[in-house]
């Protein structure tokens, strides 16, 4: 009897691989497609956390603005040695900004900066405490809260309704923690301020002062993923040794325009009746603006995420701003991009007369 031998034709197996190969094939597809938006979705995520963490630092110097700042009684001081929007010698006004800058990316974008004790590097910046006839300063029973021997800082009488607010006592360089003797109130019912700088060996002004902005890439690296038409959005803190801007701290990756707007009180009822986005032209004093400035806003629009060839922004034109105070962005060319615009609005709480 003769033997009948099992198995697969050539046929049978070229049919076989041929099916295999695009079962393969098709999973292959789907993987990649899985992970491109994985790696989409990722840079997102990414970017979002970074617009939480680094906009909440700008949100918080933002709210700080005016904090600590003197008023009267001010000796002649220099501040940023490019002298952008100084107010050498006289009393410093808690926020300006140039309107359409050319400075960082020269795309338009805004340039602030804010002044107050807090916005500055060191940790003794934005450390307080009272002094009183004894010497006695108030010790907050704390080491992070407390300031150290060695900090410098400035000291201010508080004032009252018949004598000048916010007089500065101490120099220009500032005073050692530990040596307040001479600013010591003679009546032993008064109370003097004192506001920590930082621990330089002297102050070059009285008050600490942070520059935001879009760096170009000379000043800081864009990550590769970066639309051409975005920077990185960074805080410069000015140096008190020789008024130049501090190492660039990133706030926020990919940014393509920032606008700051003003909301301005003209009738004394603390309600806006005008919206800019320049209180540096013409001029606004220190005085002006603290009897004037209600509201600040921020609009940034950043980059989310990659470049996506399977995405298609909505729009071409974006319109950065608010209350008709703003401007349009064109996004011809990059709306393989999304796109998103952060928003930060604060109430100054430090500049009532």
């Amino acid at each position: 009897m003769k033997r009948r031998e099992s198995g697969f034709s050539l046929l049978e197996l070229i049919i076989a691989l041929a099916i295999v190969s695009v079962v393969l094939a098709a999973a292959s597809t789907f993987f990649i497609s899985v992970l491109k938006q994985y790696k989409v979705q990722t840079k997102i995520t990414e970017s979002n956390v970074e617009g939480i963490l680094g906009l909440e630092l700008l949100r918080q110097d933002l709210e700080s603005l005016g904090y600590g700042l003197p008023w009267n009684n001010l000796p002649f001081y220099s501040e940023a040695s490019s002298g952008v929007l100084n107010d050498d010698g006289v009393a410093p006004r808690a926020v300006v900004s140039v309107d359409n800058s050319t400075l960082g990316i020269n795309n338009g974008s805004d340039y602030l900066v804010i002044k107050s004790t807090r916005v500055g590097m060191e940790s003794a910046a934005g450390k307080w405490t009272t002094l009183r006839a004894g010497p006695v300063t108030r010790d907050w029973e704390s080491t992070e809260e407390n300031l150290a021997t060695t900090d410098r800082v400035t000291v201010l009488a508080p004032g009252g309704s018949t004598t000048d607010q916010r007089v500065l006592l101490t120099p220009v360089g500032g005073a050692q923690f530990n040596s307040l003797s001479s600013y010591v109130p003679p009546d032993e019912f008064q109370t003097n301020i004192v506001y920590g700088i930082g621990s330089m060996a002297t102050t070059r002004f009285p008050f600490n002062r942070a520059d935001y902005y879009i760096a170009n890439n000379s000043d800081y690296p864009a990550p590769r993923h970066c639309a051409p038409i975005t920077g990185t959005l960074v805080k410069r803190v000015v140096k008190h040794l020789d008024g130049t801007l501090g190492d660039p701290l990133p706030l926020l990756d990919c940014v393509a325009d920032m606008q700051v707007v003003y909301g301005l009180d003209i009738n004394g009822d603390r309600q806006v009746e005008s919206w800019s986005t320049n209180v540096s032209v013409p001029l606004l004093s220190a005085a002006e603006l603290r009897s004037q400035l209600v509201e600040v806003r921020i609009h940034i629009l950043a980059q989310s995420g990659q470049r996506d060839d399977s995405y298609s922004y909505p729009q071409e034109n974006v319109y950065v701003g608010s209350e008709s105070a703003g401007r349009y962005i064109s996004l011809s060319g990059y709306r393989n991009y999304r796109w998103k615009q952060y928003n930060i609005v604060v109430k100054p709480k430090n500049l009532a007369n």
